[in-house]
C-alpha cells in the first residue's frame, strides 16, 4: 500500500503573510485575521499554524518594512535601551560608591580599634567612637614600662 502524500503546511497567501509580519502578538493576528477575512473556513488551530510560521516568512521577506521606517524604529528603540541602560548604570553606581564608603568607615574603625587593642596610640587619630572593652586583668601584658635597646654586636 502506498502512502499519499501529505502536505507539511498548508498554503499561505501573500496577504495573510502580510498580516502576520505586521502584527506584533497572536492574539492581535487573531483578531485582525478574523476582520481581514471574516468568511474564513479556517478554524483557530490553522490560523495559530499561520502565527508560528511567522519567523520563517520574515526569513523569506526582510525588506518587508520600508528602510525609513525600520531606521527610524530602530534609532527609537536604541535610544531608549541606551537610556535604559544609563539610568542603570547610574543606580549601580550610586550603590557602589555608597558600599566604598561603607567599607572605609569600616576599615577606618577596625583600624582605630586594633591600635587600641594593641597599645599605639597616634596624636594624628581621633577618639573611637566605641571604646574597646577592657580586658581582665589576668589577660593584660605585663610588660616593662621602659623597654631596653637592642644592641647589635659586631
Amino acid at each position: 500500500m502506498e502512502k499519499i502524500p501529505v502536505r507539511k503546511y498548508q498554503v499561505v497567501e501573500e496577504v495573510e503573510i502580510d498580516l502576520v509580519l505586521q502584527c506584533k502578538d497572536s492574539r492581535e493576528f487573531y483578531d485582525r485575521y478574523l476582520k481581514v477575512f471574516p468568511d474564513t473556513k479556517k478554524g483557530l488551530d490553522s490560523i495559530s499554524k499561520i502565527w508560528k510560521r511567522k519567523s520563517e516568512f520574515a526569513k523569506k521577506r526582510p525588506l518587508s518594512i520600508p528602510t525609513k521606517e525600520a531606521g527610524a524604529k530602530f534609532t527609537n528603540e536604541i535610544a531608549a535601551l541606551i537610556s535604559e541602560q544609563t539610568k542603570i548604570l547610574g543606580e549601580i553606581s550610586v550603590i557602589t560608591k555608597e558600599n566604598l564608603e561603607v567599607s572605609q568607615h569600616i576599615l577606618a574603625e577596625l583600624t582605630q580599634q586594633n591600635h587600641i587593642l594593641t597599645g599605639h596610640t597616634d596624636e594624628k587619630s581621633k577618639e573611637p567612637v566605641h571604646p574597646a572593652p577592657a580586658l581582665p586583668h589576668s589577660m593584660q601584658k605585663i610588660a616593662p614600662d621602659m623597654q631596653t635597646p637592642i644592641l647589635v654586636g659586631s
